[in-house]
């Protein structure tokens, strides 16, 4: 996937090198709100059919409410999502694109678990109340591909709408680990084992979605 977003990323340079003196150029500035937070974007439209564009979006939402398998999570998600774009314009004055490139998400997730019932393990019983988990999460540690398709009046002067949907794909990865008294009793090694089941539980529901979808609405201005 790395090689994919590299030469799509060395394409796009390629492209815009030799096609930039076959049009009239413009510049335009988005700012955006969607699926990846808010957002900000500049957008090179130095051919009739080619833009590129890069973009920085993101957003801290610390109000995480999810259950998973008898443990109740609560915590925060980080997003900081990175991107650099080649845009394709098929029809010259239409201000629909098609865009392929790359992006460079940072998603965190922190979270405190607390199990909603007692822990059956081999031979103990861990009470619901034993202590709590401290769950980590990161969905993605490199610049993944990108597709998407989206509306923007770069082909004109003027203030605009901008709007883009696609996806991109993540990677997580997912750290469990018990903490409280229990870690230093003899119900140590339960709570361990008790923390691993969580973790691996958290790694099935995150791995369901290893596509990250991107909707984003705003105006934009074209210099």
């Amino acid at each position: 996937m790395r090689r994919i977003a590299t030469a799509v990323i060395t394409g796009s340079l390629l492209m815009a090198t030799s096609a930039a003196a076959m049009a009239e150029d413009h510049w335009s500035v988005a700012g955006s709100a969607g699926t990846t937070g808010l957002g900000a974007n500049v957008s090179w439209r130095f051919h009739d059919h080619f833009a590129l564009t890069a973009g920085y979006s993101g957003y801290n939402y610390d109000d995480l409410d999810k259950s998973i398998n008898d443990v109740d999570y609560e915590g925060e998600v980080d997003i900081n999502v990175y991107s650099l774009k080649l845009d394709v314009y098929p029809w010259v004055n239409s201000g629909f694109f098609l865009s392929a490139g790359a992006v460079r998400p940072d998603i965190r997730i922190n979270a405190i678990g607390r199990a909603s019932v007692d822990y059956q393990g081999d031979n103990v019983t861990i009470p619901r109340d034993f202590g709590y988990l401290d769950g980590k999460a990161e969905l993605s540690d490199g610049v993944e591909p990108y597709l998407g398709l989206g509306w923007r009046n770069s082909s004109k002067q003027g203030l605009g709408f901008y709007a883009e949907a696609g996806a991109f794909l993540i990677d997580p990865s997912v750290s469990v680990n018990a903490r409280g008294p229990i870690t230093n009793s003899p119900l140590a090694p339960a709570a361990r084992a008790y923390a691993s089941d969580a973790e691996d539980d958290a790694r099935d529901e995150l791995n369901k979605y290893n596509v990250y979808p991107v909707a984003v609405i705003g105006i934009e201005y074209t210099f």
